[in-house]
């Protein structure tokens, strides 16, 4: 039922354990059907939301330097592409945004930046393996390895 791979996974095993076999015994003494879909709805609504705020979301920031803006437009492209495959394959509020400095600073280096944003790591994951997803990239592997190389990659998790 759940799916947890660090020290928040026994406090939740517990919590169903301990806390939630009141609402299991009531479900299974309840003498009305009415009152054990009731009960069981609850318990299925508590349950889900206990999953969806254990998982943290993710952010991938990628410092690089873009060439010129031919190769900006097709990055920019590139990205407007991959957005509209994972919202396609069902992962909407998942997408790359990009951005770069004002034309005024001065700094030489990574003047451009691509931010990834996952609503958890097994969604950054269960994207990056799909089929869709590595089609995207072999499609695009000469446009974005002129950004890969010589990138600083970095991952951010939030912390509530």
């Amino acid at each position: 039922m759940f799916h947890y791979h660090d020290k928040e996974h026994n406090y939740y095993l517990k919590f169903v354990k301990y806390r939630l076999q009141p609402f299991i015994l009531l479900i299974t003494k309840s003498n009305t059907v009415m009152k054990r879909k009731l009960i069981l709805s609850m318990f299925a609504a508590l349950a889900f939301s206990l999953s969806v705020s254990a998982q943290k979301s993710m952010t991938t920031v990628h410092f690089y330097d873009v060439k010129n803006a031919a190769m900006e437009k097709t990055y920019i492209a590139s990205l407007k592409e991959i957005n509209a495959i994972m919202s396609e394959i069902g992962y909407p509020n998942n997408y790359y945004s990009y951005m770069k400095i004002s034309p005024s600073d001065t700094t030489s280096t990574f003047k451009n930046c691509t931010i990834g944003h996952w609503t958890s790591e097994e969604a950054y994951k269960l994207i990056h393996e799909h089929p869709k997803f590595k089609a995207w990239g072999t499609k695009n592997k000469d446009n974005n390895a002129v950004f890969i190389t010589g990138q600083l990659y970095r991952r951010f998790y939030n912390e509530d």
